[in-house]
């Protein structure tokens, strides 16, 4: 990846993040996100836990919370790790590439957090 894209990509992000705290694109972002967290992240979820529990370990709600976001921190430390790794190596395209993926987990979050206060402020 140029240096050029990373930089464009690196704005756009940067607007859909400020965009997600505006009333109306920001609550339709965060709809998307309830939408795809629903469907993506709960039923699987769900779908596990209740396999665990028919095996005979028992799994609370913030117990699953955690092992989420945990396996999220993970996800990160490793994007970081690559980007160390690859600018060891003398790679900086394939550097860039990782720390838009880092950005990108990053931004998640953020986007997710800011737009679902959104949608609150702008429900009737």
């Amino acid at each position: 990846m140029s240096q050029r894209a990373f930089i464009a990509l690196l704005v756009l992000l940067a607007v859909l993040v400020a965009l997600s705290a505006t009333p109306f694109p920001g609550a339709l972002i965060g709809f998307l996100f309830g939408i795809t967290i629903a469907f993506f992240v709960a039923g699987p979820v769900m779908l596990i836990g209740k396999l665990l529990e028919n095996a005979g370990v028992p799994v609370s709600g913030e117990a699953a919370l955690w092992m989420l976001g945990g396996l999220y921190a993970l996800l990160v430390v490793f994007a970081a790790f690559q980007i160390w790794r690859r600018l060891q190596r003398q790679e900086p395209d394939q550097a860039r590439s990782a720390g838009l993926r880092l950005a990108l987990l990053i931004a998640l979050p953020s986007i997710a957090w800011l737009s679902v206060n959104a949608m609150q402020d702008a429900w009737p």
